[in-house]
């Protein structure tokens, strides 16, 4: 099943190169093709597509912010001549980072990350599943058996050494023997937010946040000093409806 994804850069010898990539990777399916963010937005906002490789530095609006006007944005890969902006980047969770001029291979391992995580989410191959919707679903090990859990029970994963404890919705806990870390950097980027060394919350079922804690399913979670920033950024201010100025 093809990988549908936007193509989003104001120079149009880029657009044509990232066209002849995608060609040869018999894997992408193309829906829309833009120089203009504003109109890259508008299209986004209407129409689903599961990657978006967006321009850093454009007009009006620049990737970064456009990725930030977006409450449910699809996975995104940046690109730009400007490699200061890569740590502002991965603070959106965004899956990778390309520098100009972006070589085949360079493209090419950027759509492999890409596969690899929708894949995750839809481990049987089923029909397609945005993986930021929550819809997929992953295996864990547990005592003598392999557990499904899907992404949209998940409340939150807590570490406890060795071990990591995944509560569920249900009111349900399963113990596994691999550490918080190992877990996180094997799970779809942009459906869990690490709110606490030992907590790594479903992003989507987050209630409330505070200076100290966040609320997850009636949980109240501590939230450290060095998340809350990102936290904020990304959870509230992304869907914050603000008072309007007269």
């Amino acid at each position: 099943m093809k990988i549908s994804c936007l193509l989003l850069d104001d120079d149009p010898l880029v657009l044509d190169l990232l066209q002849a990539y995608v060609a040869m990777t018999d894997i992408l399916d193309v829906k829309a093709v833009f120089n203009d963010p504003l109109e890259a937005h508008r299209y986004l906002l209407n129409n689903d597509v599961q990657v978006l490789f967006s321009d850093v530095t454009m007009p009006h609006l620049s990737g970064l912010d456009l990725v930030r006007s977006l409450q449910q944005p699809p996975l995104v890969v940046l690109m730009t001549s400007y490699p200061q902006y890569a740590m502002e980047g991965f603070n959106l969770d965004v899956i990778d980072f390309l520098l100009k001029p972006i070589s085949l291979d360079r493209f090419l391992k950027a759509v492999n990350k890409v596969a690899s995580i929708l894949r995750t989410s839809q481990p049987n191959g089923d029909e397609s599943h945005d993986v930021l919707s929550g819809w997929g679903s992953f295996f864990i090990r547990t005592d003598a058996q392999f557990v499904r859990l899907h992404y949209r029970e998940v409340l939150y994963i807590e570490a406890l050494k060795d071990f990591t404890k995944i509560n569920t919705a249900d009111g349900r806990t399963h113990l596994t023997l691999v550490n918080l870390k190992n877990l996180e950097e094997q799970l779809p980027p942009g459906l869990f937010v690490r709110t606490h060394r030992s907590y790594l919350v479903n992003a989507a079922q987050i209630e409330a946040v505070s200076t100290l804690e966040v609320r997850v399913g009636g949980h109240a979670l501590p939230l450290g000093q060095t998340y809350r920033e990102r936290v904020t950024e990304r959870i509230v201010n992304r869907s914050l409806i603000r008072r309007q100025q007269h």
